[in-house]
């Protein structure tokens, strides 16, 4: 058969554009993303205020944007939030201790029914308390059904000493038979129940390595945490300070995609799937600035689709719901309200381009330019454009073939690089009431001719190509 190739190769129509060639090796499909890949990651305390409900119609029009996603309860309100069957839902503000009972959960998965999606269910492992876990999950199971992904087994118990939920020197060696006690008790009120873990926070160790290891047989899903920035960098020099250009930049991608190579093998190699639980642009709630503007935008669609090529089963954008954090989703100042971050829009148009089985894209450029590319099931094809690049315009022409009869652009746009407002996909903001659709552009897409079709990428930037056959 002959192999057939997406070449982009920059075009001389516009003065001071840069160059860049992407291949796309159309006869070369890999893995297929899964259905579920694409999620958000809430702290368990949100189960306390009143957003997982069934009649919550903004909140579920969101998710559903989203197509089938992974909603995570997770973060370190996990270890903070106890199961009380009967209770009603609150917070102690005295103790930062959230209690949650039958009725929260009837809550939660009326919701995730309402959006189709499902739950990773994070369990509270440093309280001590496995009966008290195991009938939280028999009666999530009970509820939830189908809705269920899995139970996660704590939160990042490799920094439990840093929030005082253990002494110093507690390690690896000591968390183990704590975790598998655990499970012995949750198996044992809910045979074939479904788990995951250790959910660690990247540190320099082996902490992931070693627990998967010692977890095997016992744990169906690996999960870890990264975040591409550290929010508790002082050092603009450092390559960690949460900044546009660290975020934007080639090797921060590469060192995030090094842990997820490493944990994914190792999740791997001892029987188990892997899951990034969370994730995000720059940890302890992100950076004004930086973590809600339209470069955190850019810098997740390129992320969402080199993890997925890296072969992890899906990962989580971690959500506090709060504005000017890393949220994509926030609350509102009326009760029952939401708005969208810029990263929604990168996951929109995730959603509507990650599908069906990965391509091999290519990209040689003296721009910051990156390509994806997926073949869908009907043999149609997307490939995914994003400039990097904040000042640098790139003018490409795309060779199609013969094999292509229609060309369609959706753009990922925003007045500028740092814009918090005023970001569209395929030409529509996300609505009020969380509804969103394409808009019905009038403007027409470049003509495919003699097999070839030129766009203009802006500075900071992104595109969606679909081909059609």
């Amino acid at each position: 058969m002959r192999r057939a190739f997406l070449l982009l190769a920059c075009g001389a129509a516009v003065s001071g554009a840069e160059s860049a060639t992407v291949t796309v090796d159309f006869d070369r499909p890999g893995a297929r993303i899964p259905a579920d890949f694409l999620g958000i990651s809430y702290e368990k305390n949100a189960l306390v205020e009143p957003h997982f409900t069934p009649a919550n119609a903004t909140l579920i029009n969101l998710h559903r944007n989203l197509g089938a996603g992974t909603l995570r309860l997770g973060g370190n309100k996990v270890e903070l939030t106890r199961w009380e069957s009967g209770a009603t839902a609150a917070l102690d503000k005295s103790t930062g201790l959230a209690v949650i009972g039958r009725a929260t959960l009837d809550d939660l998965y009326g919701f995730l029914k309402a959006t189709g999606w499902k739950c990773l269910h994070g369990l509270n492992l440093a309280g001590n308390q496995p009966a008290a876990s195991a009938d939280e999950a028999a009666y999530a199971l009970k509820v939830g059904a189908t809705s269920v992904l899995a139970f996660e087994v704590g939160n990042e118990p490799n920094l439990y000493p840093n929030h005082d939920l253990r002494p110093k020197g507690y390690d690896c060696r000591a968390y183990l038979p704590e975790a598998l006690t655990a499970i012995k008790v949750l198996r044992a009120r809910n045979p074939g129940i479904i788990l995951a873990g250790p959910a660690t926070a990247r540190r320099p160790d082996h902490w992931f390595e070693d627990a998967v290891v010692g977890l095997t047989g016992q744990v169906e899903i690996g999960t870890s945490h990264l975040y591409a920035l550290s929010g508790g960098s002082t050092n603009p020099k450092s390559a960690n300070f949460p900044s546009v250009e660290n975020l934007l930049l080639p090797a921060t991608l590469a060192k995030d995609l090094t842990m997820v190579d490493e944990h994914r093998a190792a999740a791997n190699a001892a029987g188990m799937g892997y899951r990034l639980a969370e994730c995000n642009s720059v940890s302890n709630g992100g950076r004004a600035g930086v973590s809600d503007t339209f470069v955190s935008a850019l810098w997740a669609v390129d992320f969402l689709f080199a993890v997925a090529e890296h072969g992890a089963d899906g990962m989580n954008f971690h959500c506090n719901l709060k504005p000017g954090s890393y949220s994509p989703i926030t609350r509102g100042a009326a009760p029952g309200t939401y708005a969208v971050q810029p990263l929604y829009y990168a996951m929109l148009l995730f959603r509507d381009a990650g599908r069906g089985r990965l391509l091999p894209a290519k990209v040689t450029s003296a721009a910051n330019v990156v390509a994806h590319a997926t073949l869908e099931d009907d043999g149609g094809a997307r490939v995914v454009l994003v400039n990097k690049d904040l000042t640098q315009e790139v003018v490409a022409t795309i060779l199609v073939g013969g094999q292509f009869k229609v060309g369609r652009l959706s753009w990922l746009s925003a007045p500028q690089a740092k814009a918090k407002e005023g970001i569209t996909y395929a030409g529509a903001p996300v609505r009020a009431d969380g509804s969103w659709q394409p808009a019905l552009l009038t403007e027409r897409s470049p003509a495919i001719r003699d097999g070839r079709l030129v766009v203009t990428l802006p500075p900071a930037s992104a595109v969606v190509l679909s081909l059609i056959k």
